[in-house]
């Protein structure tokens, strides 16, 4: 099994490539638990709803206006733009996102940072409802 480190992510959103200020992103895919128990089942039963996918980034602030805060702020609360993450550089999964989070943490003594979350949104178009592309 090859295994690999993150050295080499790439994390692009709406062509803006966040690579030189992120330092860290995660998928969280998750599918819905539909309980579907009835009296006389001895244990719980369930069925799988539909999947969802956030994306959560994080880095270090950069204020120049070609660059992830003016990027990720422009699109709070807009329509859904394209993403591309590649754990390896290479592989990863693509679509269209909305920005549902976005804080910038200001200490006294370190480096402003911020972190993103973005809600998988469709692939071909915004808001068509399909999946991820793994490309």
């Amino acid at each position: 099994m090859a295994r690999i480190t993150g050295k080499d992510a790439d994390v692009v959103f709406n062509s803006v490539n966040l690579d030189d200020e992120s330092g860290q992103y995660s998928l969280d895919f998750d599918v819905d638990e539909i309980e579907i128990t009835a009296f006389a089942d001895a244990w719980k039963n369930f069925l799988a709803g539909k999947p969802s996918l956030s994306l959560n980034i994080s880095g270090t602030v950069d204020l120049a206006a070609s660059q992830g805060d003016a990027t990720i702020f422009a699109a709070l609360g807009g329509a859904a733009l394209t993403y591309d993450v590649e754990p390896d550089g290479v592989t990863g999964y693509n679509g269209y996102a909305i920005v549902t989070k976005y804080s910038i943490n200001v200490p006294v003594s370190g480096p402003v940072t911020y972190s993103a979350t973005l809600r998988h949104n469709g692939t071909a178009a915004a808001a068509d409802g399909a999946a991820p592309t793994r490309a």
